[in-house]
Protein backbone atom coordinates (compact mmCIF):
# COMPACT_ATOMS: atom_id res chain seq x y z
CA UNK A 1 0.00 0.00 0.00
CA UNK A 2 3.11 2.31 0.98
CA UNK A 3 4.85 1.90 -2.71
CA UNK A 4 1.12 2.38 -4.14
CA UNK A 5 0.98 5.56 -2.61
CA UNK A 6 4.55 6.96 -3.32
CA UNK A 7 3.72 6.07 -6.93
CA UNK A 8 0.90 7.75 -7.29
CA UNK A 9 1.91 11.23 -5.12
CA UNK A 10 5.26 11.31 -6.64
CA UNK A 11 4.25 12.27 -10.07
CA UNK A 12 1.57 14.50 -8.37
CA UNK A 13 4.12 16.12 -6.07
CA UNK A 14 6.58 16.68 -9.45
CA UNK A 15 3.78 17.96 -11.52
CA UNK A 16 3.07 20.67 -8.87
CA UNK A 17 6.92 21.54 -8.63
CA UNK A 18 6.92 21.85 -12.02
CA UNK A 19 4.06 23.73 -12.01
CA UNK A 20 5.20 26.42 -9.31
CA UNK A 21 9.04 26.28 -10.95
CA UNK A 22 7.01 27.60 -14.02
CA UNK A 23 5.29 30.46 -12.42
CA UNK A 24 8.23 31.37 -10.45
CA UNK A 25 9.93 31.62 -13.86
CA UNK A 26 6.71 33.64 -14.89
CA UNK A 27 6.91 36.54 -12.52
CA UNK A 28 7.46 39.84 -13.77
CA UNK A 29 9.89 42.49 -12.11
CA UNK A 30 8.70 43.36 -8.63
CA UNK A 31 5.89 41.24 -8.75
CA UNK A 32 3.92 42.85 -10.85
CA UNK A 33 1.16 41.97 -13.04
CA UNK A 34 1.72 41.77 -16.52
CA UNK A 35 0.02 44.64 -18.00
CA UNK A 36 1.72 46.73 -15.10
CA UNK A 37 4.99 45.14 -16.11
CA UNK A 38 3.94 46.04 -19.68
CA UNK A 39 3.40 49.51 -19.10
CA UNK A 40 6.47 49.92 -16.72
CA UNK A 41 9.19 48.40 -18.78
CA UNK A 42 7.76 50.95 -21.97
CA UNK A 43 8.59 53.38 -19.35
CA UNK A 44 12.11 52.80 -17.80
CA UNK A 45 13.44 51.69 -21.15
CA UNK A 46 12.47 54.23 -23.16
CA UNK A 47 14.34 57.25 -24.81
CA UNK A 48 11.68 59.72 -25.58
CA UNK A 49 8.18 59.62 -25.30
CA UNK A 50 7.06 62.40 -27.55
CA UNK A 51 2.99 62.06 -28.65
CA UNK A 52 2.68 59.26 -26.59
CA UNK A 53 2.85 61.33 -23.18
CA UNK A 54 -1.12 61.54 -22.56
CA UNK A 55 -1.49 57.66 -23.31
CA UNK A 56 1.46 56.89 -21.43
CA UNK A 57 0.42 58.78 -18.33
CA UNK A 58 -2.85 57.85 -18.05
CA UNK A 59 -1.32 53.62 -18.06
CA UNK A 60 0.33 54.75 -15.70
CA UNK A 61 -1.96 56.30 -13.39
CA UNK A 62 -4.33 53.12 -14.66
CA UNK A 63 -1.67 50.76 -12.88
CA UNK A 64 -0.67 53.40 -10.24
CA UNK A 65 -0.67 50.97 -6.99
CA UNK A 66 1.37 48.36 -8.73
CA UNK A 67 4.09 50.71 -10.39
CA UNK A 68 4.72 53.56 -7.23
CA UNK A 69 6.59 50.87 -5.42
CA UNK A 70 8.15 49.39 -8.36
CA UNK A 71 9.64 52.78 -9.71
CA UNK A 72 10.80 53.59 -6.07
CA UNK A 73 12.88 50.46 -6.26
CA UNK A 74 14.01 50.87 -9.82
CA UNK A 75 15.50 54.59 -8.85
CA UNK A 76 17.52 52.89 -6.42
CA UNK A 77 18.22 49.15 -8.22
CA UNK A 78 18.89 50.39 -11.81
CA UNK A 79 18.49 48.10 -14.36
CA UNK A 80 18.27 44.61 -14.16
CA UNK A 81 21.88 42.01 -14.62
CA UNK A 82 20.09 41.09 -18.02
CA UNK A 83 19.09 44.19 -19.13
CA UNK A 84 22.71 45.28 -17.79
CA UNK A 85 24.19 42.28 -20.20
CA UNK A 86 22.10 43.42 -23.43
CA UNK A 87 23.29 46.64 -22.67
CA UNK A 88 26.76 46.00 -22.42
CA UNK A 89 26.37 43.34 -25.49
CA UNK A 90 24.99 46.05 -27.88
CA UNK A 91 27.75 48.20 -26.73
CA UNK A 92 30.66 45.69 -27.65
CA UNK A 93 28.52 45.86 -31.30
CA UNK A 94 28.71 49.16 -31.59
CA UNK A 95 31.81 49.87 -30.12
CA UNK A 96 33.02 47.45 -33.24
CA UNK A 97 31.01 49.26 -35.82
CA UNK A 98 32.17 52.64 -34.61
CA UNK A 99 36.09 51.50 -34.95
CA UNK A 100 35.41 50.18 -38.67
CA UNK A 101 34.16 53.07 -39.87
CA UNK A 102 35.85 55.11 -42.22
CA UNK A 103 36.46 58.60 -40.97
CA UNK A 104 39.18 59.45 -43.12
CA UNK A 105 36.66 58.35 -46.55
CA UNK A 106 34.07 60.94 -45.28
CA UNK A 107 34.48 64.93 -45.55
CA UNK A 108 33.86 65.77 -41.55
CA UNK A 109 32.94 69.67 -41.09
CA UNK A 110 32.33 71.45 -37.82
CA UNK A 111 34.76 69.28 -35.92
CA UNK A 112 38.02 69.84 -35.15
CA UNK A 113 41.36 67.07 -35.67
CA UNK A 114 41.83 67.00 -32.17
CA UNK A 115 37.96 65.84 -31.55
CA UNK A 116 38.28 63.15 -34.21
CA UNK A 117 41.39 61.82 -32.81
CA UNK A 118 39.75 61.74 -29.26
CA UNK A 119 36.59 59.13 -30.88
CA UNK A 120 39.13 57.35 -32.27
CA UNK A 121 41.03 56.59 -29.35
CA UNK A 122 38.38 56.40 -26.97
CA UNK A 123 39.72 52.28 -25.50
CA UNK A 124 36.79 49.20 -25.99
CA UNK A 125 35.92 49.12 -22.59
CA UNK A 126 35.69 53.27 -21.78
CA UNK A 127 33.24 52.87 -24.64
CA UNK A 128 31.30 50.12 -23.01
CA UNK A 129 31.37 51.86 -19.33
CA UNK A 130 30.11 54.77 -20.76
CA UNK A 131 27.06 53.51 -22.35
CA UNK A 132 26.00 51.11 -19.27
CA UNK A 133 26.45 54.03 -16.97
CA UNK A 134 24.07 56.20 -19.27
CA UNK A 135 21.58 53.34 -19.72
CA UNK A 136 21.42 52.96 -15.97
CA UNK A 137 21.44 56.35 -15.02
CA UNK A 138 18.33 56.88 -17.58
CA UNK A 139 16.53 53.90 -16.21
CA UNK A 140 16.63 55.47 -13.00
CA UNK A 141 15.48 58.82 -14.01
CA UNK A 142 12.55 57.40 -16.20
CA UNK A 143 11.61 56.12 -12.88
CA UNK A 144 11.91 58.97 -11.22
CA UNK A 145 9.98 60.59 -14.21
CA UNK A 146 7.01 58.21 -13.91
CA UNK A 147 6.97 59.18 -10.28
CA UNK A 148 6.23 62.72 -11.41
CA UNK A 149 3.30 61.59 -13.99
CA UNK A 150 1.81 59.27 -11.62
CA UNK A 151 1.59 62.58 -8.82
CA UNK A 152 -0.02 61.11 -6.14
CA UNK A 153 0.78 61.48 -2.60
CA UNK A 154 3.56 58.75 -2.37
CA UNK A 155 5.18 59.53 -5.51
CA UNK A 156 5.09 63.25 -4.70
CA UNK A 157 6.93 62.74 -1.07
CA UNK A 158 9.47 60.30 -2.43
CA UNK A 159 10.40 62.66 -4.79
CA UNK A 160 10.44 65.30 -2.50
CA UNK A 161 12.92 63.02 -0.27
CA UNK A 162 15.28 62.60 -3.46
CA UNK A 163 15.07 66.29 -4.76
CA UNK A 164 16.25 67.45 -1.17
CA UNK A 165 19.62 65.24 -1.29
CA UNK A 166 21.66 66.98 -3.30
CA UNK A 167 23.93 64.37 -3.12
CA UNK A 168 21.81 61.74 -4.64
CA UNK A 169 22.59 61.92 -8.40
CA UNK A 170 18.67 61.44 -9.07
CA UNK A 171 17.89 64.84 -6.98
CA UNK A 172 17.39 67.42 -9.83
CA UNK A 173 15.60 64.59 -12.05
CA UNK A 174 13.30 64.26 -8.72
CA UNK A 175 13.01 68.57 -9.15
CA UNK A 176 12.11 68.42 -12.17
CA UNK A 177 9.60 65.58 -11.77
CA UNK A 178 7.75 67.66 -8.71
CA UNK A 179 7.61 70.66 -11.70
CA UNK A 180 5.72 68.41 -14.19
CA UNK A 181 2.42 70.23 -15.20
CA UNK A 182 -0.46 69.07 -13.69
CA UNK A 183 -2.17 67.99 -17.27
CA UNK A 184 0.39 65.64 -17.39
CA UNK A 185 -0.39 64.03 -13.95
Amino acid sequence: MQHFIISVLRPCLLAVLLAMSAMAQAQTRFGLSPEAFAVYQRWVLSTCIGGDELTLAAELRQHASELVPAFQKASAEGPTAQELRDVRAAADENYERRAKFPLEDIRITGVDAAALERFRSVPRQSFVDDQLRRFATGYKANAVAALGTIGDPRSRAFLASLARNGRNPLAAAAQEALRKPREMR
